[in-house]
Formats: C-alpha cells, sequence, structure tokens
C-alpha cells in the first residue's frame, strides 16, 4: 500500500466527519496540558484547585457530550500509580462500574476502561489515566449511544492532541503565526 494512503486512512479515522469539526487550542493556566477541543463546546473557565487536584470539562452546545481532563498535580513521595489507578478507576461513580484495562500511552504506563450508562438514554464513555511522573491525568468523555459513530472520532482527536508537560519542564506551546502590524503614516 502507497504510504499516502496509510496515512489518509489513518487521518480519515481521526477527522471524524471531514470539514465539519473544527478544534480551538485550550491551554492549562497552570501549564499542564494543551489540548484542542471542538470549536462551539464551552468550559467553565473558572477553575478550582483543591489539594493539587482540578478538573476542565469541554461540553457540547447540546450538553449530552462531554471531555474532562482532571490532574493531579500533588503527588506523594513514593507515589504508585497503579494502585492509585486501581483504586480511582475501579470505584463506583454515580452508579457507573468499568472493568479496568492496562495498556501504554505514549509510552508511558495507562489504564483505559469503557462502559455504558443510563442516564434518561443511553449513553456511552470512556477514559484513560497516565502519569508523567510530576502529575496524574484522566482523560475521560461520554456521549448519547446514539452517536457513537460520530463522537468517538471526535473524542480520540482530543486525546491524541494533548500535550503535557514533562517532568521539570512547562508543557509545549504550539506555534502561534502573529500576523504584522501596519505601521500609520
Amino acid at each position: 500500500m502507497p504510504k499516502n494512503n496509510i496515512f489518509s486512512s489513518i487521518r480519515s479515522f481521526f477527522a471524524g466527519h471531514p470539514g465539519k469539526t473544527c478544534y480551538v487550542c485550550f491551554r492549562d493556566s497552570l501549564e499542564n496540558f494543551e489540548i484542542s477541543y471542538p470549536k462551539g463546546w464551552k468550559f467553565d473557565r473558572d477553575m478550582a484547585i483543591v489539594e493539587g487536584k482540578y478538573t476542565i470539562t469541554f461540553q457540547s452546545p447540546d450538553r449530552h457530550s462531554q471531555f474532562t481532563v482532571a490532574v493531579d498535580a500533588q503527588l506523594p513521595w513514593g507515589f504508585d500509580f497503579a494502585k492509585y489507578a486501581k483504586q480511582e478507576l475501579e470505584s463506583p461513580s454515580s452508579g457507573i462500574y468499568t472493568d479496568v484495562k492496562k495498556g501504554k500511552f505514549r509510552g508511558m504506563d495507562a489504564y483505559r476502561r469503557e462502559y455504558t450508562y443510563r442516564s434518561g438514554r443511553d449513553y456511552f464513555g470512556g477514559g484513560i489515566m497516565f502519569s508523567n511522573g510530576d502529575c496524574v491525568f484522566s482523560l475521560s468523555w461520554s456521549g448519547p449511544e446514539a452517536r457513537k459513530k460520530e463522537l468517538q472520532p471526535v473524542f480520540e482527536k482530543i486525546v491524541e492532541s494533548i500535550k503535557f508537560k514533562q517532568p521539570g519542564f512547562k508543557v509545549p506551546k504550539t506555534k502561534h503565526v502573529k500576523k504584522a502590524r501596519r505601521r500609520r503614516r
């Protein structure tokens, strides 16, 4: 298979409906991560940090789909990520029970989960949790089961867009091209 066909099939998998979804960049004010989310989705600009933990939730305009990034930036000495992930991901939350699968995310140990639940309608959801050594990042998403085929590629694109700080370094910034200012005469 020619090289272009491989890349085009990968791009089309993550693109969802080409041309229909535009993404904008969100930068965490604490510089722990940067992520792209669909234009038109909203998030709460007021962020509460409690004992080094905070959460940012991006919500679709219809308020039925969401993507959440939770950060735990205050890890204790001798932190055991496997124990932390098992406790956090397998504890029941809002009546949702899930099995956790260990895997890798960008070369780091990670834990993934998928689930469904009912809240007036059927929903699907998923998540991935990983640690860069300084912080634990928990990405989670959910949307109406009836729209899974449309939303799953959107969620995958958001996951793939995340940039997070490496231990001891600031998060990599997206390059922005500034327009040259015209001089007034």
